[in-house]
């Protein structure tokens, strides 16, 4: 970025700093916002990089880097092929990675190269992101905030009215529907979500529409999303009603699925005050995630089996997505194929993968639906227990949530595989993250939620990786 380049970034972003300042935004359009002024000013942070500081980077490395050959024995190691091989190698932190990857991977055990490892990546990044050292625990919280349209020629990509028209007209030929309207709403980094009402003749109702991001950020699609929510509905999990798939990328350039509407609050937007309805909460949320547990329960199945294959495919994808070199990830995936043992004899069932209040929806005390399901997996059933129980303790409901639970799953939390979960949670995020940088590739996405997520998430995910192999809770129940 040149001089005159710079400057009208800056302006820019500082009038964005006003605006959200001003009060005159609310709703999705401040959050829009914020997520502008936050990737702007990473960007700008980035593009001004002190290079006495990236000289004293460079020096640290090298340190680091002796260090690790001592301790993971692979001096002269050849990097594995990345996609963007001669970015990655030029980057900072990829002899680390390197090492890490082709060493014993016994060094991800060191809690001193961990440590080590986490104090030079915060060193490099803080410039660009001063509260990186909180990891993603300073992570913005809100969802999608872009508008964006349709580019010149740049094909179907949001899905409007009349072109949901269009398509409805040839799919069901001998159904009279009327598009009312189409609102996109926020929320979800890997996927599009749509509100639509619509007239079939008798009366207007109102059904969801969910569409594949570009590029798969997360590498799943509504395809395989659509057949799990299809055996999570007929378990009488609550979940909406599933309606039909459009695997075809034809009509809207990524595969859709459309799904029943759901009438209700998300849980972090409508959290009780009362510990009466927090109780009840906790009562319903055991009471589902116990539902799907024990219902799907694989009984002689090997969660590590699942996992080993997992992880390996993890490992594709940071490879295909990396731009720059991130040995905190490279570390991550090694922790998590040498403790695959700390499962042995672990239980496996279908997990949701991301259970959490942003993917619940609430009426008073009732538990409506569970969103967002592409996650979804067999696993081990701790990893969903992981998740969620951050947000118990938020409300002070852990110990009844797991109480019940676990009386009506037959299954118990386990704090070998609570701590690896923690680590594989914030991996998996990670490379979705990698995931989001790519899509801004595409000629046709200019969204800003995946500028946030494709840039200072990433950083941020990387070192949270590093604080769960450290430590993580460990407290069993």
């Amino acid at each position: 970025m040149d001089e005159i380049g710079h400057k009208v970034v800056t302006a820019t972003h500082g009038f964005l700093k006003r605006l959200v300042a001003s009060n005159i935004l609310d709703g999705d359009l401040l959050t829009e916002a914020h997520m502008a002024v936050t990737a702007i000013g990473y960007e700008l942070a980035r593009s001004g990089y002190d290079k006495a500081h990236l000289r004293d980077v460079r020096e640290a490395e090298s340190v680091l880097t002796a260090s690790l050959q001592a301790a993971a024995g692979a001096a002269n190691a050849a990097p594995a092929a990345r996609t963007w091989q001669d970015d990655w190698q030029a980057g900072v932190g990829a002899a680390l990675a390197t090492l890490i990857e082709a060493g014993d991977p016994a060094v991800a055990d060191d809690a001193a190269v961990v440590r080590h490892l986490r104090e030079f990546l915060v060193s490099y990044h803080s410039p660009m992101d001063p509260v990186v050292s909180a990891g993603t625990r300073s992570t913005y919280q809100g969802g999608r905030g872009d508008r964006a349209r349709d580019e010149e020629g740049g094909g179907a990509i949001y899905i409007t009215a009349p072109r949901l028209q269009s398509y409805l007209a040839e799919r069901f030929p001998d159904q009279k529907t009327v598009v009312r309207s189409v609102e996109r709403l926020m929320g979800g980094y890997s996927k599009e979500t749509y509100i639509v009402r619509l007239d079939e003749g008798q009366g207007e109702g109102t059904i969801v529409i969910r569409k594949d991001g570009y590029g798969l950020p997360t590498g799943s699609s509504v395809a395989s999303e659509y057949a799990v929510l299809q055996e999570v509905f007929g378990l009488g999990m609550p979940v909406a009603e599933p309606l039909w798939l459009e695997a075809d990328t034809g009509p809207f350039a990524a595969a859709f699925m459309a799904v029943g509407h759901v009438a209700a609050k998300p849980a972090n937007q409508v959290v009780p005050e009362d510990a009466a309805g927090r109780a009840a909460w906790a009562d319903a949320f055991a009471r589902a995630l116990a539902l799907l547990h024990r219902e799907t329960a694989r009984p002689g199945a090997d969660v590590r089996a699942v996992l080993r294959e997992e992880i390996a495919d993890l490992r594709r994808r940071m490879r295909e997505r990396e731009r720059a070199p991130h040995p905190g990830l490279s570390l991550g995936l090694a922790w998590l194929e040498t403790h695959l043992d700390d499962l042995a004899g672990r239980p496996a069932c279908r997990v949701h993968g991301d259970f959490g209040f942003h993917n619940l929806l609430m009426s008073g005390d009732r538990l409506m639906a569970v969103l967002d399901w592409e996650f979804s997996h067999i696993g081990d059933p701790v990893e969903d227990l992981v998740m969620f129980r951050p947000f118990m303790e938020q409300i002070g409901c852990w110990d009844r949530f797991i109480a019940l639970y676990e009386a009506e799953s037959g299954f118990r939390f386990d704090a070998r595989g609570g701590r690896y979960f923690g680590v594989w949670t914030e991996v998996r995020n990670m490379i979705a993250c990698l995931g989001s940088l790519n899509s801004l590739l595409l000629p046709q996405v200019t969204d800003v939620a995946l500028s946030v997520a494709g840039t200072i998430y990433i950083p941020k995910y990387e070192i949270a990786v590093l604080d769960a192999v450290i430590g993580g809770k460990e407290t069993d129940v």
